[in-house]
């Protein structure tokens, strides 16, 4: 494949994912996805550096966003999506360059761009985020070695910039890093190699730095999540029952997913089919001599039991956004594995075509779904929110999930919360909601029917005129008493 037909492949996948995935087109829109683009709207440091007072969720998003916001003067949520696909091309860029042919670079393309169903949240949540900088920290320390002068330098102080945005992003990356890290000593051991001075001179330099900038971050937080409590015995056999629910749901095809178990049969019939051909053709595959696969390979299993370990990922139900980085890790084991048996036997080939249907089934997994399973639409959620322009200066009190998504297209102009029993993140924002002269309220997920009366956040609110249908959502009027 030539490089102007790869270039043509990459740029169209890239631009399939923004026109599926971005916040300013995905159907499936929530929430959550609401508060990095609320947060880039009105971001001030040193009070911003996690979401909202929390003491997790690093917000690097919002942070870069500043730049289109300011510079280019574009809405919090283009600036959003534009600065979530920078850090994801990153990404790209760091874990691609671990493949040898343009082949296996446009697959992982596939996986990393237009994911699985399940591991869709790879685009928008921090594992992703955290995982795109990992994957070019990866990329620059692969360019130490060929630097010079100079620029060995600020390529070693550009890993320890980057592994330390990914630890501000995600509590999670210090796991993988220290995996990262314990590779990478194995693999100098075992080919009996010595860290020189200047590598263990920017070890220590980047351990302290990264100690120092989350420490320095985490003092302006707020609220403790609690994210670090440990499962016990029988909370760890809890996790793995619900696990193994789903799979088994999945494999049934009760889940009402009918892509996703196409997806695990296809890969078990894949691992089936590669195993057989590793042990038919007596493969005796080594990992230490490539210590990528031992990385991925590890960080796969290691970050499965810490998942299991973690009450915080129990208490959210096991939620699938969890696992995005076993999908990542144990992806890139087995492409970097099918291309060295490809590129080693030459009747391997089959291999990559099997990768190929494999990807291709679970690219196309979460847009049949969106189009056939939930929401049946393929409409931007941001279309239907705008409506609520239409009503000028408004406050919203709804359901979490019903709450700060409606903001998005116009925050200065919609000011939205969760009601006060709820999950309000930001009690600035309440109370500016409580401020306007017209305040609606939507029903969805809160109440049956509107009530005649409602009290929230030490208001008294009357119900002020007929409901009816917006952006999908039951409204009413409530005026202030």
């Amino acid at each position: 494949m030539n490089k102007q037909l790869y270039y043509f492949i990459l740029s169209g996948i890239i631009i399939l994912s923004f026109s599926f995935y971005s916040s300013n087109f995905y159907p499936l829109l929530s929430s959550d996805d609401a508060l990095n683009i609320l947060m880039a709207h009105r971001y001030q440091l040193p009070r911003d550096f996690y979401c909202w007072g929390q003491d997790r969720g690093g917000t690097l998003i919002p942070f870069i966003s500043q730049i289109f916001i300011r510079i280019f003067q574009t809405s919090a949520l283009t600036a959003v999506s534009l600065s979530n696909y920078l850090i994801l091309i990153l990404g790209f860029i760091g874990f691609s360059s671990l493949f040898k042919t343009r082949a296996f670079k446009l697959i992982f393309a596939l996986v990393w761009f237009l994911p699985f169903q399940m591991y869709v949240d790879l685009l928008r949540y921090p594992i992703g985020v955290e995982y795109s900088l990992i994957g070019f920290g990866i990329f620059l320390i692969n360019k130490i070695d060929e630097a010079h002068s100079w620029r060995k330098h600020l390529i070693a102080l550009s890993v320890i910039l980057v592994f330390s945005f990914s630890v501000w992003v995600s509590d999670l990356a210090i796991v993988t890093l220290a995996i990262l890290f314990f590779c990478l000593c194995l693999f100098k051991l075992i080919n009996k190699q010595k860290f020189s001075a200047f590598e263990i001179s920017y070890i220590v330099v980047g351990c302290l730095f990264c100690y120092g900038v989350i420490t320095f971050a985490k003092s302006f937080a707020t609220a403790e999540t609690g994210f670090t409590g440990i499962n016990s015995l029988s909370e760890i056999l809890m996790a793995v029952r619900i696990l193994t629910s789903r799979f088994l749901s999945i494999f049934s095809f009760s889940s009402g997913e009918l892509f996703v178990g196409i997806y695990f049969y296809t890969l078990l019939i894949s691992l089936y089919v590669l195993l057989g051909f590793m042990i038919k053709s007596r493969i005796n595959f080594d990992f230490f001599k490539n210590k990528w696969l031992l990385f991925f390979a590890l960080d796969t299993f290691v970050i499965i039991g810490v998942l299991l370990l973690s009450n915080w990922v129990l208490l959210n139900g096991m939620g699938r956004w969890y696992f995005v980085a076993t999908y990542i890790s144990l992806s890139l084991f087995l492409l970097i594995l099918a291309e060295q048996l490809v590129n080693r036997f030459s009747n391997a080939g089959f291999l990559k075509y099997m990768a190929l249907t494999l990807v291709l089934i679970g690219s196309i997994s979460p847009i049949y779904s969106m189009k056939y399973e939930c929401p049946r639409r393929l409409t931007p959620k941001v279309r239907f929110i705008k409506e609520f322009e239409q009503l000028g200066e408004i406050g919203v009190i709804a359901e979490f999930w019903n709450a700060y998504i409606l903001s998005v297209t116009n925050p200065d102009k919609i000011k939205a919360t969760p009601h006060e029993h709820n999950d309000v993140r930001n009690i600035e924002i309440a109370k500016e909601v409580m401020e306007r002269e017209n305040i609606y309220v939507v029903k969805d997920m809160w109440f049956d029917r509107f009530p005649d009366t409602l009290q929230q956040f030490g208001i008294i609110l009357k119900k002020a005129g007929n409901p009816f249908q917006m952006g999908n959502c039951d409204v009413c009027r409530y005026k202030r008493l």
